[in-house]
């Protein structure tokens, strides 16, 4: 399941770059923090998207604890396929790979890992540069459950197969959630984990894990934070422009938090503190809601040990509260920014224990404060959502190119990449860049969901 934070103190917002000035000529992308999901593409289309149909229209008949979720093509036929892991801190479970046939996803999975454990949150992307999307994924629990820590193991895609061991694993450690980006461009993808217990187990530091190229690594982190906290989320994102990437921590009886990426690596310090308070941190997001040229994050706190039971908003240099949702879900969950009805402008779809999917769209004068769209299933206990055309029936495929960094828009689902390597809704490498990918129109959403006897799902355009 997965809980959060409780009250901290109100820190003075500050700039990113600690005088409040940021450039503002960040891309416009968003998306989510699972696997190949994504928002706004920066042109609004000829018309309206149709909504997502509030009938999930496929549920998956094997029984687990869902929680970590992403799409990627797993076997290389071209069609998105579904990675989620089973686990969380009920009941050891797998990780799975529901291959896609045409559009169809199976009722069961057609892979699996070998042993069970309690995984966590997942991470998806090609870690030994084979050209194959491998699976980063967290154990929150060790083996012997709330005695033991877990910690985070890497899974390699062997030319389309989930291999049943994983390739490299580091524990120890209790870890909800990871992921993976090149934050020091050399075109390898590196590991961030989130680190943090919060019902039995005292604060820790989260970590980043820098991979050698081959997959593996290493034994020791690159880089800690500088103190213990009890940090559920963690993402990857460039807020200030300058072509290194950040990093976020949603966190627990602590501000969240975001630290700087430079050519020397990432601040020894956070450069920004969440100015709210009740924190209870379940998921980050990223992308510029505002449209103003700066990434905003969204995130979600939760209200079982006491947190504010509120989705948040952070946007502009100083990412200040710029909305809160205002309906009655307090178990807040998954959140993820997507350009939902294909106006040009982000929405947000945001879940709870307990409850519905909810989408908040965007009109003249910002997010509702409400939702507009609800799942007709409302006792879903969401983990997470991921974005993906399943049945391919509104791709589109597009080109991008750059250097060092390069936002793929709307974090649309990369098909090759020339001279470095995509993860966390980034194209990074040493030099020059081209980006082919399928940009992110009228796409569906699937959750999972960590109630027993329910199944995964899968929410489609009509």
């Amino acid at each position: 399941m997965l809980l959060l934070l409780t009250l901290a103190c109100t820190p003075e917002p500050v700039g990113l770059d600690g005088t409040g000035a940021v450039d503002d000529t960040a891309p416009d992308t968003g998306g989510s923090s699972d696997g190949d999901t994504g928002g706004d593409t920066g042109e609004p289309p000829a018309e309206v998207w149709p909504m997502v149909d509030p009938v999930a229209t496929w549920v998956s008949e094997d029984r687990g604890v869902a929680t970590g979720l992403g799409w990627a093509d797993w076997d290389g036929d071209g069609d998105p396929d579904l990675v989620v892991a089973y686990g969380n801190d009920i009941d050891p479970g797998r990780v799975v790979v529901y291959l896609n046939q045409d559009g169809l996803l199976p009722a069961e999975p057609d892979q699996q890992s070998g042993a069970e454990h309690y995984f966590g949150h997942l991470s998806i992307g090609d870690v030994n540069g084979d050209g194959w999307p491998d699976v980063a994924v967290s154990r929150f629990l060790g083996d012997d459950s709330w005695s033991e820590p877990g910690g985070v193991q890497v899974y390699l895609n062997d030319a389309g197969v989930l291999q049943e061991s994983p390739v490299w694993e580091a524990s120890g450690f209790y870890s909800f959630s990871n992921a993976l980006g090149d934050h020091d461009n050399d075109g390898d993808l590196d590991l961030a984990v989130a680190v943090g217990e919060p019902y039995k187990a005292e604060p820790d530091l989260s970590l980043v894990f820098d991979n050698d190229g081959g997959g593996d690594f290493g034994t020791d982190p690159s880089w800690t934070t500088e103190r213990d906290r009890h940090s559920m989320d963690v993402a990857w994102v460039d807020v200030d422009d300058d072509g290194k990437l950040d990093l976020v921590f949603a966190n627990e009886d602590d501000p969240h938090a975001l630290y700087l990426g430079s050519p020397d690596g990432l601040s020894a310090e956070p450069d920004w503190e969440a100015p709210a308070e009740g924190f209870e941190g379940n998921t980050v997001d990223w992308g510029d809601v505002d449209g103003d040229g700066l990434m905003d994050l969204v995130i979600s706190d939760n209200d079982q040990k006491g947190g504010a039971g509120v989705v948040r908003l952070y946007c502009g240099a100083a990412l200040e509260v710029c909305w809160t949702s205002a309906d009655g879900s307090d178990y807040q969950s998954g959140v993820s920014l997507e350009d939902i009805d294909g106006d040009g402008a982000l929405d947000l779809l945001a879940g709870a224990w307990w409850g519905a999917a909810r989408v908040y769209l965007q009109g003249e004068d910002g997010l509702e404060a409400e939702p507009s769209w609800t799942s007709e299933v409302d006792d879903i206990v969401v983990e997470a959502f991921g974005w993906a055309d399943v049945d391919g029936s509104h791709w589109s495929e597009a080109e991008v190119s750059g250097e060092g960094l390069l936002a793929i828009p709307g974090r649309g689902r990369v098909l090759e990449v020339t001279g470095g390597v995509a993860g966390a809704g980034y194209a990074s490498g040493p030099g020059d860049l081209t980006v082919r990918y399928l940009e992110p129109v009228a796409r569906d959403f699937a959750v999972s969901d960590w109630t027993k006897g329910s199944g995964n799902r899968l929410y489609q355009r009509p």
